[in-house]
């Protein structure tokens, strides 16, 4: 049996229960005993919306993170229906890691980026690290920053090694203070909520 089945990004027009036949096969497996769960992976808060209006779908893959903060209003509309919520790219492709600042030159698919793009995350990079407290690392503090949403159900943060595997486990040893944790929001409402980073 698999746990979860989940769409992987699929156009919006899929996402609707309404209109999309592949929700009532999901169902189907279900009762077959072939998955426990089913949803989509996504990046919006319409999208978590729509979902959630318009299908069964317990399972939720959501785009988010301390830079990009755009779905978290749906977060509680999903968490009162049952919905659980996986966070996906929360490191923001490594920026949050903290092993990209100024200057860094790409060479993998993060050549997407155009100069003015890299020179703007870097600035924002620097505000964040300003954040973090004393003794926490900047993936544990991006992290914790995630964790501290309660309608959160896990995080799945990459790992090229076992010691990032670990590493990433380790933050869920501590919790950012709740001032910290309002300073996050504040630098996405200040800094890119009007004028989000392309992806």
């Amino acid at each position: 049996m698999s746990e979860i089945v989940l769409l992987h990004n699929p156009p919006r027009e899929m996402m609707d229960g309404r209109t999309s036949s592949q929700y009532e096969e999901f169902e189907k497996l279900k009762t077959e005993g072939k998955i426990r769960e089913y949803g989509v992976s996504l990046d919006w808060r319409e999208e978590i919306n729509l979902v959630v209006d318009t299908t069964r779908s317990k399972a939720l893959e959501v785009f988010f993170n301390a830079l990009y903060q755009e779905p978290l209003p749906a977060f509680q509309k999903a968490s009162d229906h049952g919905v659980g919520i996986i966070v996906k790219v929360p490191l923001d492709s490594g920026w949050l890691s903290g092993r990209y600042r100024k200057g860094h030159h790409f060479e993998d698919i993060r050549r997407r980026w155009p100069p003015e793009v890299v020179a703007r995350r870097s600035e924002l990079m620097e505000q964040f690290a300003r954040l973090v407290p004393e003794g926490t690392s900047m993936p544990h503090a991006a992290l914790r920053f995630i964790l501290a949403q309660p309608q959160v159900s896990t995080i799945i943060p990459g790992a090229k090694t076992v010691e990032q595997a670990l590493d990433n486990f380790a933050a869920t040893e501590g919790q950012l203070p709740p001032e910290i944790v309002r300073s996050m929001y504040e630098l996405w409402e200040r800094e890119i909520m009007s004028d989000p980073l392309p992806w």
